[in-house]
């Protein structure tokens, strides 16, 4: 048989709709997830209960955790070793997986934990080409430019990256038919016709006909290259049947991970039209549209967006990671080294029997926002917190102000996408959520048209927007941070005392915001608070230099001293904070 045979041939008599009570299927579905644990622990030593001591240092970077790692676990044969682990409770992970009839199956802490402890390191299930990427090698990911794979036509850096994984899931890709066609010697004896006569042509005639020639070369490639990246969209749903093919762990991990198949979704219809009608009837690897819908249904509630260490991003399905339950205030946070490796930390601390979450939007969005994008990405409603206030914890990051009073407008129902808003201060004036979207979409326009490192611009646009927009409006504080970003690597000692007051007090507004809506080591948190840091020791460097003394107040930014040298050194494409460490010792010690 061949590999699109054996494939159809494995996943017809698959059967994901099988009746079985909602209970009993939470029930199986921690079994196989606690199976998939023991799957994980080569690379996750910090689950020992006693683990080698370098690996509970928590300045380590990711990197350097997993690539150590990895030498220490090669040298234990994990065949004999684990069973002894089990048996003498050598494990003791930081989480567990539990079930309830709010959250379904998630994850709780076993034990108190720390802010920056890295809680799961998971290599990807799956990783896959994402439906909106430039050409991308298949193989390795990175940036391929003409070479594309003979028998079925994705990119390639070269020939070398044809693997036997290319070649298995090449093998199925080639019934769409985008390969060198079987004629392709006759067409390269139409080409060396075509030069021959060419070259019998008179010499003003013949550099205008090479110049269509070509134009028209180049053009048939562009065409077939933009017909290959609008197959990107099938590859993930190929690279799943083809893995639960092969192992019947990995088999059970996916189909018990959650997913929404709603048929009357618009992503229901895409899904039909791009994806399972593509695998039914062009590649034949399939004939259960429930299996296919399921797998598609899988990716859009648990894909991650994965950056590679060349630049590049993909798409990748990581199942333990998937039970993090979503919270827009998460108390972990995801980050991935340059091969793809999940790395999550604790990003504040979390007490024994608490969820373990994550955000699964901008934490920079309005709750309008953020609902909009989880109803349509992820089919459900948040009930947090920061979603259920109207005020949004105090930032009102989703309001513009009231053309009555000039006080902020909230929603009257946050979790009602329809509702009116109302204004906060107590005037009788009201607006219907759509022309308070539209107020967003208006703005929203203007920001396209913004460049956004002319720091001159930034400040001249948000200047404009106080007008209509509270202090705290999510456009403004993108705008905000914006413009931190474009003093990252500049040197604050030739900026005159006005600029680096004026940054500072954007520093400042910014930092009140964060600080309410994010952990003390989430990413944005500790990239606003560098800058902070930067403008606030500016500021003191020249409050010394005029006679006064800094001590008691540089003294105060210990903490957050901390908390960027720790954050800031797990990833090496993080803005580096050694310059900064350097300054503020360098003054605490001068003091």
């Amino acid at each position: 048989m061949t590999a699109v045979e054996t494939l159809s041939a494995n996943m017809s008599s698959e059967n994901c709709t099988n009746c079985v009570s909602e209970e009993k299927a939470d029930l199986e579905g921690v079994a196989i997830f606690e199976k998939y644990m023991c799957h994980l622990l080569p690379h996750n030593v910090t689950w020992l209960a006693s683990p080698p001591p370098w690996c509970t240092d928590l300045s380590l970077s990711n990197e350097t955790l997993v690539s150590r790692t990895k030498k220490w676990a090669e040298n234990l044969s994990w065949d004999t070793y684990l069973p002894e682990l089990q048996s003498n409770d050598g494990v003791a992970p930081p989480v567990k997986v539990a079930v309830n009839d709010v959250f379904g199956r998630h994850l709780v802490a076993t034990r108190s934990i720390v802010p920056g402890e890295v809680l799961i390191v998971e290599p990807p299930l799956i990783l896959s080409l994402r439906e909106k990427s430039p050409p991308y090698c298949s193989t390795c990911y990175k940036r391929a430019e003409d070479f594309t794979c003979p028998s079925c036509g994705f990119f390639l850096c070269s020939a070398e990256c044809s693997t036997a994984e290319h070649q298995e899931e090449c093998a199925v890709l080639q019934g769409l038919g985008l390969g060198e066609p079987t004629e392709g010697g006759e067409r390269k004896r139409e080409e060396t016709l075509i030069r021959e006569r060419l070259n019998t042509m008179p010499s003003e005639q013949r550099a205008e006909a090479q110049t269509l020639f070509q134009k028209a070369q180049k053009a048939a490639i562009q065409q077939k290259h933009l017909k290959i990246l609008r197959y990107y969209i099938v590859v993930h749903a190929v690279r799943t049947l083809l893995a639960m093919s092969h192992s019947d762990l990995k088999r059970k991990i996916i189909l018990s991970l959650q997913g929404n198949s709603d048929k009357e979704s618009q992503r229901y219809r895409v899904n039909q039209k791009r994806i399972v009608d593509v695998l039914m009837n062009e590649l034949h690897v399939a004939t259960d549209s429930t299996l296919v819908h399921r797998i598609c249904s899988v990716w859009d509630t648990n894909g991650f967006e994965v950056p590679l260490g060349w630049g590049t991003r993909v798409h990748g399905l990581y199942p333990f990671a998937s039970l993090l339950t979503h919270d827009c205030r998460s108390n972990t946070q995801q980050w991935f080294t340059g091969a793809g490796d999940l790395v999550l930390r604790a990003v504040d601390h979390i007490p024994q029997g608490e969820v373990v979450t994550t955000c699964y939007t901008d934490p920079q969005w309005a709750t309008m926002l953020r609902q909009d994008h989880l109803r349509l990405s992820k089919q459900f409603t948040c009930t947090c917190r920061r979603c259920c206030d109207p005020t949004e914890l105090g930032t009102f990051m989703g309001s513009p102000l009231c053309p009555g009073c000039g006080g902020p407008v909230v929603s009257s129902a946050p979790l009602d996408p329809k509702a009116d808003w109302i204004c906060h201060s107590g005037c009788p004036h009201t607006a219907t959520a759509k022309e308070v979207a539209g107020i967003g979409a208006e703005v929203g326009n203007g920001l396209r048209q913004l460049c956004p490192t002319d720091p001159a611009a930034l400040t001249a646009l948000a200047d404009r927007l106080k007008a209509r927009l509270h202090p705290t409006h999510h456009i403004l504080l993108q705008l905000h941070v914006s413009t931190l970003r474009t003093i990252a690597n500049k040197n604050l000692a030739e900026l005159s005392d006005e600029e680096v007051s004026t940054l500072a007090t954007i520093a400042n507004l910014v930092m009140g915001v964060v600080r309410l809506l994010e952990a003390p080591l989430t990413r944005l948190t500790v990239r606003v608070a560098r800058e902070d840091l930067r403008l606030q020791l500016e500021m003191l460097r020249r409050s010394r230099a005029a006679g006064h003394d800094t001590r008691a107040t540089l003294q105060a930014l210990s903490m957050q001293v901390g908390q960027c040298e720790l954050a800031l050194g797990w990833d090496t494409r993080m803005p580096s904070f050694l310059p900064v460490l350097q300054q503020y010792r360098a003054m605490m010690e001068a003091c």
